[in-house]
């Protein structure tokens, strides 16, 4: 009966972990995605990608859970499960496909702070020369009434 419990248990984790693979690369994809968009800089489709990652975020959790659910029903017989060849080559392909989604977020963040800085510093710019020009409608004021024509 263990056997079968165990055989079982296999196809489960299998089709669960080729599930997992399959979304982590489209996760891979979106954000390269995300990438190009903060590259070149569109920002009204950031947000919508946005959106795409927070339904990520859920989905990772789910799997999480489905995960701890078939973890906990029997510990022994998942640990043993897990050993199967298939299984462990599953679990380093979505570990490998993790870092390397980590990796481009971080890549992505650079970005995205670079970006930030320099619209702040275009921002500033912009301000400056709008006090620029208050400054000289004042003095041009000025100068109209000391001169007698205004």
């Amino acid at each position: 009966m263990e056997y079968k419990q165990l055989v079982d248990l296999e196809k489960t984790l299998i089709t669960l972990l080729k599930d997992e693979f399959g979304f982590y690369q489209s996760l891979y994809i979106a954000i390269d995605k995300q990438k190009d968009l903060l590259k070149y800089d569109k920002d009204q489709k950031i947000l919508f990608l946005f959106e795409e990652i927070q339904d990520i975020q859920k989905r990772i959790a789910e799997s999480e859970q489905k995960v701890a659910e078939l973890r906990n029903r029997n510990r022994k017989l998942f640990n043993l499960a897990a050993t199967s060849p298939e299984i462990r080559k599953l679990a380093n392909s979505i570990a490998t496909l993790i870092k390397k989604n980590l990796t481009m977020i971080k890549e992505n963040e650079e970005f995205a702070n670079e970006r930030y800085l320099r619209i702040k510093e275009e921002l500033e710019i912009l301000r400056n020369s709008q006090d620029l020009e208050r400054y000289s409608n004042v003095s041009t004021e000025h100068a109209r009434i000391l001169d007698g024509r205004g």
